[in-house]
Formats: C-alpha cells, sequence, structure tokens
C-alpha cells in the first residue's frame, strides 16, 4: 500500500469510493478533477495492487494563507482499521506544513471525532462553528 499525490486518472476512482458509501450524490467527478489541479489543495489517495483505496484533501485558506482545513478523508470499509486513514491525513497535514501552514482546521461529524483527536491527534478548538446557507 502506498500514499500518493492524487491524479486527474484518479477522479473517477475516488468518485466511486464515495459514492459506494453515500447513499446522497455530494461529489462530482469534476470536482476531484479541479481539485487535483488546484495549487492550493493538497489531495492524496492510498493505493493497494493498483486500486484506489482511500483518499484524502485538504485547502489553504486563501485569506489567511497560514490556515488550512481538511476537506475529507474516505477509507474504502474493507481496509479501514488499517490506519490507512492517519496515513492519509498525515500525508496531507505533512504537505500543507511544507506549503507554510501553521493551523490545519477539520470540521468533522460527531462520530469521526475519536480518528480525527485519537489517531491524527487534531485537538478540539471550538474556533468555529457550523451554519450554512443554501440556494
Amino acid at each position: 500500500m502506498k500514499i500518493r499525490k492524487a491524479t486527474v486518472r484518479d477522479a473517477k476512482k475516488c468518485l466511486d469510493l464515495h459514492d459506494s458509501q453515500e447513499k446522497k450524490k455530494y461529489w462530482k467527478r469534476e470536482d476531484f478533477v479541479e481539485s487535483v489541479k488546484d495549487s492550493d489543495v493538497v489531495f492524496h489517495v492510498a493505493e493497494k495492487d493498483g486500486k484506489v483505496i482511500g483518499y484524502s484533501s485538504g485547502f489553504i485558506v486563501p485569506t489567511r494563507r497560514i490556515e488550512a482545513l481538511m476537506h475529507e478523508t474516505r477509507v474504502d470499509l474493507d481496509h479501514r482499521g488499517g490506519k490507512i486513514g492517519t496515513m492519509l491525513v498525515d500525508s496531507v497535514t505533512n504537505e500543507l506544513h511544507k506549503k507554510g501552514v501553521k493551523i490545519i482546521y477539520a470540521l468533522i461529524e460527531p462520530k469521526l471525532k475519536k480518528f480525527y483527536v485519537d489517531s491524527c491527534k487534531f485537538k478540539k478548538s471550538a474556533k468555529w462553528l457550523e451554519v450554512s446557507k443554501k440556494k
């Protein structure tokens, strides 16, 4: 198993992985393609035997470039529990730090707290409260 930077060729595989785990379609292939191309996005995949089994992405905040936000981490259900998610998050956060980021935030569902806090060593900051506005 290896962690590497995502390529445009990985977009469909990442979308398929996402869609296999979610009832609601959220991403489009183009979303992954544009993320791979964006220099402010760090997008990595976990690959085993030529198959994408996980991915993680984060992006630099454009107005405060010392901050970044983890966007999504996902691992194939059959490969969970083997530290792949942790390795993906570590790989993305390490690259964000190399780009000059000092602090990385993650907006997560409560069920993911154990993963991000215990496994990935994030600390609760309570900086943001999630709100949204839809068109």
